[in-house]
């Protein structure tokens, strides 16, 4: 029997090191939509897996494996990115402090910078969006899940999931025409 322990940890160990492999990108990614914030959805990342790790023993075979980490990683999302925003409602914005003075930027940052502006936005306008209307849009476009993985990684009915959606791209609309009416 004692010698059965070290085992069954080194197959725990060897499951937990393949679901890291199999899933660590797409996590980091759905982490880095929903919070636009390199170091922010690296330790979403770490946070997600750490909770898989200690709650891999209760996995039921009720859904897929990676449902159940979307899961987890949506709910780490939300709490950190939450905990995140009340830290940073009391820091000092950079262009407020008088210590810092702002650079010239050289054309090649400005290009890069150029590029990616619509991509952010459209980030920002997914971030303002209502959690279930962003969680769902970004899981049903930006990581391409059906509307049934969508409703089963959120646990909640197929029917809401398309409500939803149809609500957050309505929703995007209208932040989305505010932002290039501003420009």
């Amino acid at each position: 029997m004692m010698n059965m322990i070290p085992r069954v940890q080194k197959e725990a160990d060897h499951i937990f090191r393949e679901i890291v492999k199999n899933h660590s990108s797409r996590i980091y990614n759905l982490a880095l939509m929903k919070c636009n914030q390199v170091t922010l959805a690296e330790d979403i990342s770490q946070e997600t897996f750490i909770r898989v790790y200690k709650g891999l023993q209760n996995f039921r075979d009720e859904s897929h494996i990676g449902t159940w980490i979307y899961r987890i990683a949506l709910n780490v999302c939300h709490t950190m990115i939450k905990k995140e925003s009340q830290l940073s409602s009391r820091m000092i914005p950079l262009e407020d402090r008088a210590d810092i003075e702002p650079e010239e930027l050289n054309s090649d940052v400005q290009d890069i910078f150029i590029k990616d502006v619509e991509k952010d936005q459209i980030r920002e306008a997914v971030s303002a969006l209502p959690p279930l209307q962003s969680d769902a849009i970004t899981l049903y476009y930006l990581k391409e899940f059906q509307y049934t993985e969508v409703a089963e990684i959120m646990d909640i009915p197929l029917n809401t999931v398309k409500s939803h959606i149809r609500r957050a791209k309505a929703n995007l609309k209208l932040i989305l025409m505010e932002v290039y009416d501003e420009t």
